[in-house]
């Protein structure tokens, strides 16, 4: 998974910047997987290379702040119901959002989305996780918290690819 997101950004043959927004409500079960990936990248943002947003329900609020920083890539990272097995992820560079239900965000990603790609200009990039449940009240799943440290570790990896990258492009 590390390798394709490395892929996919560095793709463009410009320098890439990259929202890693997370979508989630920690009192809904496995749709904490959002901010629970946000607390653990929290260390990784790098000005003007990487910015980590832990948005929780109301990712519509910070499109100022994705204007702001004007990245060429935004990821996604929310729990979604694609018709899988709690705790399969799904990693989608042209989401369409038709293949998945978004129950739980208003207004739905598939407007956030084309507002992100069409008025700022970003490629956005999906990468999920299917919840076991997002019922008030439960904690992550052991399949979701599973998948969580998966998707940690492959994102953590992509960012330290794409940082080295652009450092030695600096030195060239």
């Amino acid at each position: 998974m590390s390798r394709e997101l490395v892929k996919e950004i560095m793709k463009e043959g410009k320098r890439p910047s990259v929202v890693i927004l997370c979508i989630g409500n920690e009192e809904r079960g496995d749709d904490a997987f959002g901010p629970y990936v946000a607390k653990r990248l929290r260390r990784v943002r790098e000005k003007g290379v990487v910015e980590v947003i832990d948005c929780g329900t109301v990712p519509e609020n910070y499109t100022d702040v994705i204007r702001r920083l004007g990245p060429t890539h935004v990821i996604i990272v929310d729990a979604v119901d694609f018709k899988g097995s709690p705790g399969d992820i799904i990693l989608s560079f042209e989401p369409t959002f038709d293949e998945v239900s978004i129950s739980t965000h208003k207004p739905s990603l598939t407007l956030l989305a084309k507002y992100i790609q069409g008025d700022i200009g970003s490629k956005i990039i999906l990468l999920g996780v299917q919840p076991k449940s997002v019922d008030w009240g439960l904690s992550m799943s052991d399949e979701v918290l599973a998948a969580s440290e998966v998707v940690v570790k492959a994102l953590k990896s992509a960012i330290k690819k794409i940082k080295g990258a652009l450092k030695g492009e600096a030195r060239a």
